[in-house]
């Protein structure tokens, strides 16, 4: 049924025939990156108004929500999963820097200029190679160390910019990055032996539980405002997402991970409409320096690697 839908809408797009599939991956890219820097802003947005633990609580509640109910029509249609796993460690270890990742990054918007907490939880690009090299082993190029020293001395130049407009919880931001790209090789290794339902089950439901658990312990009962804020948050988060993924079946990562930078000057501009801040000469140099370090690192990278999740 669905097939027959998407067969329909293609058929009468005016687009049908001209939109070749990088193109499709392309506007999929920039949809993707726009709806991660909506969800940084909302999460900004309401930030003084309850705890990080609710709001990544029904971040990830809504992603589960959405995963499971697809999940239950494929099931529906005879598509099984397993859920036995010979990684259990692995799994968790995902989890746990999913979890860390949410919560770190969230908790840094609520004091860190929206852009800048965006940029530095991009630098997973630059974190995936180096730990791939440390425990994986993976052989990395002269270029991409290169392009790596790049990236870093541009992260120097946003977290020490001209001496006084260093924050601390700039340092969660660039926490995020890191266990965004730990989380991410997780999901690398646990592909090659489980199957893609049974990673995102686990993906989600392990760090729903342990968001739980701290939701409880800092429960602010919502208002019917912040309820359809929080519904907000998670699905602009599910929608990036989605359209990331569908974006990776269109086009390599080498073509669509850099769109997602496109993030940082969504954000920018998001930041300016807001709360009207103007990022110093410091940060947009080294805004430059870590974009410019992350593309070049995906363009050396010996393997073609997806973003991370």
């Amino acid at each position: 049924m669905m097939q027959g839908i998407r067969k329909t809408i293609l058929k009468i797009s005016p687009f049908n025939g001209v939109i070749k599939s990088t193109e499709r991956a392309i506007v999929l890219g920039i949809a993707a990156a726009f709806c991660y820097s909506a969800m940084a802003f909302l999460v900004k947005f309401v930030a003084d108004s309850t705890t990080e633990s609710m709001t990544v609580f029904f971040r990830i509640g809504v992603n589960l929500f959405w995963v499971m109910s697809v999940l239950g029509y494929k099931r529906w249609r005879g598509q099984h999963f397993p859920l036995k796993t010979r990684r259990p460690g692995l799994h968790l270890l995902r989890a746990v820097s999913g979890f860390v990742t949410a919560f770190s990054f969230f908790a840094a918007l609520r004091y860190v200029p929206l852009v800048n907490a965006t940029l530095l939880v991009m630098t997973y690009t630059l974190f995936i190679p180096v730990l791939s090299f440390i425990f994986l082993g993976t052989k990395t190029s002269t270029e991409n160390w290169l392009a790596l020293g790049v990236g870093f001395v541009g992260v120097i130049f946003i977290l020490k910019p001209d001496g006084g407009s260093f924050h601390p919880m700039m340092l969660l931001a660039l926490l995020a990055g890191f266990s965004s790209a730990v989380a991410f090789l997780g999901v690398h290794e646990l592909a090659k032996e489980d199957n893609v339902y049974t990673i995102m089950f686990y993906s989600l439901s392990l760090p729903f539980v342990l968001s739980s658990v701290f939701c409880v312990l800092n429960w602010r009962t919502p208002d019917l405002r912040m309820v359809l804020m929080f519904i907000m948050i998670g699905v602009v988060g599910t929608a990036y997402q989605e359209l990331l993924t569908r974006a990776l079946l269109h086009a390599p990562p080498k073509i669509v991970s850099p769109l997602l930078y496109l993030s940082v000057v969504f954000s920018g501009f998001l930041g300016w409409l807001v709360w009207g801040y103007v990022p110093g000469l410091f940060f947009l140099v080294g805004m430059i320096l870590v974009i410019l370090g992350c593309i070049f690192s995906i363009r050396y990278a010996k393997r073609s690697l997806p973003p991370a999740p």
